[in-house]
C-alpha cells in the first residue's frame, strides 16, 4: 500500500511543480487539534470512554487565482498512552475551486470548516477519529443563504472490506430574526468482495429540518437563540428487515454572553413506519433513531441534554471548555471535554513571469 501511495504521491508533485509556473502565491497551512473528553456514561446506548489526544496537520500548494488552488500534506492523529499502536497518518490531498457564490473541493481535505451538522445526526467522535473528508463537498454561498453537498469515501470494496460511503448536505437561511436550517446525511454499507451469506447491504440516514429566532441584537447577549422542527431517520439490512422509518420533535436553546454559555436540547421520539405493512405502529420506548453517524442517546426515545461552556475565539487559537448533562429516562449522566485548536496560514507571493 505505502509504495502505491509514494509513487502517487511524486506523480502529484511533480504535476504541482508543472502547474506553479502560472501560480499567483505558494500558500501553506499547519495547525494542531488537541482534545480531551471524559464520557462518565451508565446506560444502554452509549459506552462510556475518555478519547484524549493530540492532531498535527499541515498542507501547502500553490494559488493560480482568487477561487483555484490545490495543494498536498499530511494528518496524524496521536491518542495519548498508545505507544507501540501508533496509527498511519492520512494524506490531504485536493483542488478547490469555484465561481462567484460557487465554490467546490475534491480530493482528501480538512472536515473541519466544511461540514456542521447536528450531533444527532453526525457525532463529535468523527472530528476526532475522522478529520478528513475523502470525496467532494460543493457549497453555494449568498450572504443569507448557504446550501452545501457533499460525499465522503470511508471505505473502499476488496476482499476484506466493505464498500461504505457517507452523503450529506446543509441548508441554512437568516433572514432578519428568522433562522430555517435543514440537514440530511446517509450511509450505505455495501458488501465486500468475498462476503458470506450473513453479510447484508445495509441503507441507513437521518434528517433534521429546523425553523428558530435570532434574538440576539435585542438583548444584551451575544446569542440567544431558539429553534424547533422534526428529526427522523430511516434503516433496513437487506433480506434481514425493512425499512422503519421514525419521527421526532427536537427543540433547542442557546444563550452566550462573552464566552460564557448555557446550551439545552430535548427530543422525544416519534412514530415508527414500515413499509411492507404501510401503517404506523404509534409510539415506541427503545431504540429510536438508529443513526449509524449519529449520537445514540437519540435511540432512548426521550433525551435531554443541558450544556455549559466557556469558548475563546481568536485569530489563531480557539478553545471550548464544557460540561454536559444528559437526561434519559431514569438516568443522568456527565460528560466534559476540552478541545483547542490552533492553525497558522500563510501566502508567498510568486513571480508570473512578467
Amino acid at each position: 500500500m505505502f509504495h502505491k501511495l509514494k509513487y502517487f504521491t511524486i506523480i502529484l508533485l511533480i504535476q504541482m511543480v508543472a502547474l506553479s509556473a502560472g501560480a499567483q502565491d505558494f500558500i501553506w497551512t499547519a495547525g494542531n487539534f488537541s482534545f480531551f473528553d471524559n464520557r462518565e456514561y451508565f446506560n444502554p446506548y452509549v459506552d462510556d470512554q475518555t478519547i484524549f489526544g493530540s492532531r498535527i496537520y499541515g498542507y501547502a500548494g500553490f494559488s493560480l487565482n482568487e477561487n483555484n488552488k490545490f495543494a498536498i500534506g499530511i494528518d496524524y492523529l496521536y491518542e495519548f498512552g498508545s505507544k507501540g499502536e501508533l496509527q498511519k497518518p492520512d494524506f490531504i490531498l485536493f483542488y478547490q475551486g469555484g465561481l462567484k457564490n460557487l465554490s467546490f473541493k475534491i480530493g482528501a481535505f480538512p472536515r473541519h470548516g466544511e461540514i456542521s451538522m447536528p450531533l444527532a445526526l453526525m457525532s463529535d467522535t468523527i472530528r476526532y477519529y475522522r478529520s478528513n473528508i475523502e470525496g467532494i463537498s460543493v457549497e453555494y454561498n449568498s450572504g443569507g443563504f448557504c446550501h452545501n453537498v457533499w460525499i465522503d469515501w470511508t471505505s473502499r470494496q476488496s476482499y476484506i472490506k466493505r464498500e461504505i460511503f457517507m452523503l450529506g448536505f446543509s441548508g441554512y437561511l437568516n433572514k432578519g430574526l428568522l433562522l430555517y436550517q435543514h440537514h440530511f446525511v446517509m450511509s450505505h454499507v455495501a458488501h465486500s468482495k468475498n462476503h458470506d451469506p450473513d453479510e447484508h447491504i445495509r441503507d441507513n440516514g437521518g434528517y433534521s429540518a429546523m425553523a428558530g429566532l435570532d434574538l440576539s441584537h435585542l438583548t444584551s447577549l451575544d446569542t440567544l437563540v431558539i429553534s424547533s422542527g422534526i428529526m427522523g431517520s430511516y434503516d433496513r439490512l437487506r433480506n434481514v428487515y425493512d425499512f422503519t422509518w421514525p419521527v421526532g420533535w427536537v427543540s433547542e436553546a442557546d444563550v452566550n454572553y462573552k464566552g460564557f454559555g448555557l446550551r439545552g436540547l430535548y427530543y422525544t421520539g416519534g412514530r415508527k413506519y414500515n413499509s411492507s405493512e404501510e401503517e404506523f405502529y404509534g409510539y415506541y420506548t427503545g431504540g429510536e433513531q438508529i443513526i449509524i453517524s449519529g449520537d445514540r442517546f437519540y435511540r432512548s426515545g426521550s433525551y435531554g441534554r443541558a450544556d455549559v461552556y466557556y469558548n475563546r475565539q481568536g485569530r489563531r487559537i480557539n478553545g471550548t471548555l464544557q460540561f454536559s448533562l444528559h437526561f434519559i429516562p431514569g438516568i443522568v449522566d456527565l460528560s466534559m471535554s476540552f478541545v483547542i485548536r490552533a492553525q497558522l496560514n500563510g501566502s508567498i507571493p510568486l513571480r508570473t513571469g512578467k
